[in-house]
């Protein structure tokens, strides 16, 4: 009988410790949910927060002034937006995702928030990381704008002036400047016809670097020149006052990345090396009162990154990047894995006591039965 009574309490130690084992991984279990719930609440609070439709001038929109472009019998406005530097993924062109919002007959918003890097766009600050194109269903469109985090809730205007379009001299594109960011205007680059259009340059450029990458793409790969197009480098080393000797530094140094990057031999970075000092050393330097370069100097150019070492640096372009992108979703990856974490170690702490009281239970009924039948 005492046999039976012992047995009925160790099964009923078990069962009671099962159940408290059970218990303490439901009540982990929850506080994970919890948290986790917590984590999803707020982050749809300020998703919902950062798209409201109704937050005029400020938040996430951008606008565009389109009673300034003098469009007529279009039916949609688009908004394209995209990284300077070609990086990242954004929305193609004229998709559902680009469509702007009418504010009134003159006005027209758009929501960042569609671009899917909404926050990356607002930690930029005053980095010019950024271009924007307003365009409509007609075909009208403006010519590139540089943007910048700054930019958000202001709004974009046609000056009235032409550029012409960078790749196809043929065209011409219809410049825009932002009412309150002179210097996020049109983006400064070199046309095909070697002129300079555009105020504002991109960060990771700058007229030293925008020169330097002229000549690498108008030097083919066995060293051979297109003179309809090198011929004209004095006539931009000029324009943009930029010393040839910095300009040569900076194509050694994208030529070193090339190579690094295996995009490029060093075969063909020589050759276009090699032809590039030629040009450049028959060339005068602005920036020393129209002085002729010296050859050697020009041969023996370091390479340095003048992008690095400007306001527009490309390498602190880079660094708000990954700050704002991987800044926040680390942040809110390890918040969240802290708190997995703190309650996985509460739990395993609470297993552990209820096994040892299970042990401690089973040893004392053992004890009992053998003295009973001794």
């Amino acid at each position: 009988m005492f046999k039976k009574v012992m047995s009925l309490a160790l099964a009923s130690t078990l069962v009671l410790s099962v159940g408290a084992f059970a218990a303490s991984a439901a009540e982990a279990e929850d506080a994970v949910a919890a948290n986790d719930e917590s984590a999803v609440a707020a982050d749809d609070s300020s998703a919902v927060a950062a798209g409201d439709e109704s937050q005029v001038g400020a938040g996430t929109k951008i606008y565009f002034d389109v009673k300034s472009a003098g469009w007529k019998n279009f039916s949609k406005i688009y908004c394209h937006v995209w990284r300077a530097d070609g990086t990242g993924k954004w929305p193609s062109w004229q998709t559902k995702k680009e469509v702007c919002k009418k504010e009134s007959d003159d006005l027209y918003s758009y929501d960042i928030t569609k671009t899917g890097n909404a926050e990356e766009i607002q930690n930029a600050g005053s980095k010019n990381l950024y271009c924007v194109i307003f365009s409509s269903d007609t075909g009208a469109q403006i010519y590139n704008t540089i943007m910048n985090g700054n930019c958000i809730g202001d709004t974009v205007y046609v000056t009235g002036n032409k550029i012409e379009n960078p790749k196809d001299s043929q065209k011409t594109d219809t410049e825009a400047a932002w009412k309150n960011h002179p210097e996020c205007g049109p983006q400064k680059v070199i046309t095909s016809t070697s002129k300079v259009v555009g105020t504002a340059l991109a960060d990771g450029t700058t007229d030293v670097t925008l020169l330097a990458d002229y000549l690498l793409d108008y030097v083919s790969d066995d060293g051979t020149a297109d003179t309809s197009k090198t011929d004209k480098t004095q006539d931009l080393i000029n324009q943009l006052k930029v010393s040839p000797l910095a300009v040569m530094s900076n194509v050694n140094f994208k030529l070193e990345g090339f190579v690094k990057e295996e995009t490029m031999t060093q075969d063909v970075a020589n050759k276009k090396k090699a032809t590039i000092e030629g040009i450049l050393g028959n060339c005068t330097d602005p920036t020393k009162g129209g002085e002729k370069v010296n050859q050697d100097e020009i041969n023996n150019a370091e390479a340095k990154n003048d992008a690095a070492e400007s306001s527009g640096s490309s390498n602190g372009g880079s660094s708000s990047n990954g700050s704002s992108s991987n800044g926040s979703s680390n942040g809110s990856s390890n918040g969240s894995s802290s708190g997995s974490n703190s309650v996985q170690s509460g739990q395993e702490t609470t297993i552990f006591f209820v096994f040892a009281g299970v042990m401690v239970a089973a040893a004392g009924v053992f004890f009992l039965v053998r003295r009973r039948e001794n």
